[in-house]
């Protein structure tokens, strides 16, 4: 396929570039040999939400063993592992209160994942009624900041079209020799179809996030839409006053290919001349970008936390490990709250697409003054400045505040439906005393890491987060909050607040303490050789390396129990 985007306004550029785009019925789980893997479970390649790359070899070995590979767990909401395209689909559309019987057949196009790589801008999901004409599509919008927004869009015909024959009866096609997986096709009543939605993206630097696009359509079903050239979507961005600002164009760039008619050579061919266009596309966009920029023709804005309803990049494991704590504060001081209450708790869409419902004491379904708030995290990244704020008031109301980006001046990275009565709830709990969170086995208390976390933050007085975290009677999430919060902290102090810096200094700290560890046992075990054993290099160096192992293992047990000590744990002995 070939994208075209054309910028209209304020100043004028075009932008061609290819992509291999692969056409899936939803539903369909395969394999085609080498070549290409559709929600197959016996492949690994993907990782649950936080835990970043987590490349392992099982993981290397899953994507080397297929070139192109789809996983459900990319596509749309974040969070579902496990389920296929159908069951993500069907997901989707109850969380839109659409109901998915509306659309029994599903068609999807995307870029395929090659060898773990994948730059995805868009993904159609076409949705087909019960008489399999097209009714409506979702667009699965992606940015370079691995953000997404998913829209659903009912389409209209454009041109109507003469009716395609009946089928004659018993003309069934399918897909396998084994007669499993039958073909339909579409039954379009138009030529083309078109829908008209709100961006509500930061799609491009130069882009603000509000904006509507209009889009034309083909059924990607009809062999019309796979001919040269043929404009097989045309979308529209414009302006809240009308004004076009961007055209992208979609068309076929090459004939259909059958994944199960290739030889060898094919799939040679293939892999070099439409996946290297994709790789070499980001570094295009990002110099093009860059040109643009200081050539003065328009300014770069920088990116805004993302809109209520979009999907934020994906989260990182202390992301992940904080969360529960934030949720379990909402709950303790909803339990405090003497009025009655529905809380509805948004996680960040970043890894899951629940939603939990938390209810004061004095709650009662039928009463009408009970009141309703939501709280949206927009951020990931808001769990972990949760935790450095002095108290829970002024965390929301500097959360809450619009960040004043100029592509999307009104964004929040918390997104509250009512902040004057979130304030009052925690006033509340403060002046009550918080049941600990997780409850479990009661120990007795240990100053030993209000002393750690205070010494780590400069000063005596711990945050409201520290203070709920440690009057848990659970030590294991202790031990979670304790190790989340100093990691964050020794970012903050030695790595300019990055973990993967951090990462790299604990690194070749362990290789030079063990280089040093080593050399010395080494130095050891030649002069007692050479002192009273007379050994020759072999049973020295089986002395050095033995000795070795043992001291690592040594320290390794005394880290283990240091750390115990410092959380107030019972170390485990084996």
């Amino acid at each position: 396929m070939k994208f075209s985007h054309t910028r209209r306004r304020p100043v004028k550029d075009r932008f061609d570039n290819r992509f291999l785009v692969v056409g899936i019925p939803v539903g369909l789980r395969c394999r085609f040999g080498n070549l290409l893997a559709i929600d197959d479970d016996s492949l690994d390649v993907s990782s649950p939400p936080g835990r970043g790359t987590d490349f392992s070899w099982t993981r290397i070995v899953s994507h080397f063993s297929c070139w192109f590979s789809f996983d459900s767990a990319r596509f749309l909401h974040r969070g579902d592992h496990g389920v296929d395209l159908r069951e993500k689909l069907d997901n989707f559309l109850r969380s839109q209160n659409e109901d998915p019987a509306q659309w029994p057949y599903a068609y999807v196009l995307s870029v395929p994942q090659f060898l773990g790589w994948v730059r995805n801008v868009v993904v159609w999901w076409y949705l087909y009624n019960e008489n399999r004409e097209l009714d409506a599509v979702i667009l699965e919008i992606n940015n370079s900041y691995w953000e997404k927004r998913n829209v659903l869009v009912r389409v209209d015909r454009v041109s109507d079209m003469p009716p395609l024959p009946a089928e004659a009866p018993g003309a069934l096609q399918y897909l396998d020799d084994r007669q499993l997986v039958q073909s339909l096709p579409s039954a379009p009543h138009a030529t083309f179809y078109k829908g008209v939605w709100h961006k509500y993206i930061f799609a491009s630097p130069f882009e603000k996030v509000d904006g509507v696009v209009s889009n034309r359509f083909i059924d990607p079903l009809q062999p019309s839409a796979w001919k040269a050239n043929a404009p097989f979507s045309n979308m529209v961005t414009m302006e809240e006053s009308g004004e076009v600002r961007m055209t992208t164009r979609l068309t076929c760039a090459g004939p259909p290919i059958d994944p199960t008619q290739m030889s060898a050579w094919d799939v040679a061919r293939l892999v070099f001349w439409w996946t290297l266009p994709g790789v070499l596309t980001t570094p295009e966009i990002v110099f093009k970008a860059l040109k643009i920029r200081f050539s003065g023709a328009m300014k770069m804005n920088s990116k805004p936390p993302v809109r209520s309803g979009s999907v934020g990049r994906n989260i990182k494991k202390l992301e992940i490990d904080l969360e529960p704590f934030f949720r379990a504060y909402l709950s303790s001081c909803l339990d405090a709250y003497p009025y009655p209450v529905e809380l509805s708790y948004l996680p960040c869409r970043s890894f899951t697409n629940d939603i939990i419902r938390m209810r004061s004491p004095s709650y009662r379904e039928e009463d009408p003054s009970t009141a309703r708030l939501s709280v949206e995290p927009t951020d990931p990244q808001f769990y972990t400045r949760l935790i450095h704020y002095p108290d829970a008031k002024t965390a929301i109301a500097r959360e809450t505040q619009p960040t004043g980006h100029v592509a999307d001046p009104t964004a929040q990275r918390l997104i509250v439906s009512d902040p004057a009565l979130l304030t009052s709830i925690l006033e509340s709990a403060s002046s009550q005393k918080i049941q600990p969170l997780f409850q479990g086995g009661a120990l007795p208390p240990n100053r030993r890491p209000r002393q750690i976390l205070a010494l780590f933050r400069g000063k005596s007085t711990l945050t409201f987060m520290d203070e709920f975290a440690l009057a848990s009677s659970a030590a294991s999430a202790r031990a979670v909050y304790i190790s989340s919060a100093l990691r964050l902290l020794s970012a903050r102090a030695l790595a300019f607040r990055s973990q993967t810096l951090l990462g790299i200094y604990i690194f070749f700290a362990g290789c030079l303490m063990r280089w040093l560890v080593l050399e010395g046992l080494l130095g050891w075990a030649s002069k007692a050789s050479a002192s009273s054993l007379h050994m020759d290099l072999r049973w020295r160096a089986l002395m050095g390396i033995t000795a070795y192992f043992v001291v690592m293992r040594l320290c390794t047990e005394m880290k283990n129990r240091l750390l115990c000590w410092g959380l107030g744990l019972t170390p485990i002995t084996n």
